[in-house]
C-alpha cells in the first residue's frame, strides 16, 4: 500500500514539475523555436486564402508566387519604415502638419507597394481552381471593406453593448 502511495505521489511531482517548467519558459509574445513571428503584412496575405482548401500543386504555386515578391515588397517595406516612425513620433506629439508631410513623402512607395500587391494577388488567382477562385474573389472583397471602413474609422469588430459579455454576479 505504501508503495502505491509513493509511485502515485512521484508521477504527480514529475507531472507537476514539467508543467510549471513549460509555463516558465513560454513568454508571451514571443514565438518558440520553430514558430515564425507574423506581421501585419504577412496576416492579411493569409487572409486572402482563408476557407480555401489548397492541393498541393496550388500550395507549391502559391509558395513560388509569394516567394517572386517577398523580396520586393520586403525592401519597399523598409524603405517606408523610418517615414512611418517618423509618422508615429509625430502623432504621439499631436503634431498634423508634421505627420501629413510624412505621409505625403511616402505616397510614391505606398502607391508602388500597392501594385505589387495587386499583382500578387492576380497572379495567386490565376494559379487557384475556378471554385477557389470564387472564395478567393470573396476574400479580397471582405478585406477591402475592411480596409475602406478603418479609412472612415469604423472598426473591423462591432463595439458591444454596455454590460454585454461581463457578468458581475
Amino acid at each position: 500500500m505504501r508503495r502505491i502511495h509513493v509511485i502515485g505521489i512521484a508521477v504527480v511531482s514529475l507531472l507537476t514539475v514539467g508543467s510549471v517548467a513549460r509555463a516558465q519558459s513560454a513568454t508571451p509574445g514571443v514565438p518558440r523555436a520553430g514558430q515564425r513571428s507574423t506581421g501585419r503584412f504577412e496576416r492579411g496575405r493569409g487572409r486572402l486564402l482563408r476557407g480555401i482548401k489548397l492541393s498541393e500543386a496550388e500550395k507549391a504555386r502559391v509558395k513560388e508566387i509569394r516567394g517572386k515578391y517577398q523580396t520586393e515588397s520586403k525592401t519597399l517595406r523598409e524603405s517606408l519604415r523610418p517615414a512611418m516612425q517618423e509618422m508615429r513620433a509625430a502623432r504621439q506629439k499631436h503634431d498634423t502638419v508634421a505627420m501629413k508631410a510624412a505621409w505625403d513623402r511616402t505616397t510614391a512607395d505606398r502607391q508602388k507597394l500597392d501594385a505589387l500587391m495587386q499583382r500578387e494577388r492576380a497572379e495567386i488567382r490565376t494559379a487557384l481552381t475556378p471554385e477557389h477562385q470564387t472564395q478567393f474573389d470573396a476574400n479580397v472583397k471582405q478585406l477591402a471593406e475592411r480596409r475602406a471602413g478603418r479609412k472612415h474609422g469604423k472598426t473591423h469588430r462591432p463595439r458591444r453593448a454596455v454590460g454585454e459579455g461581463t457578468s458581475k454576479s
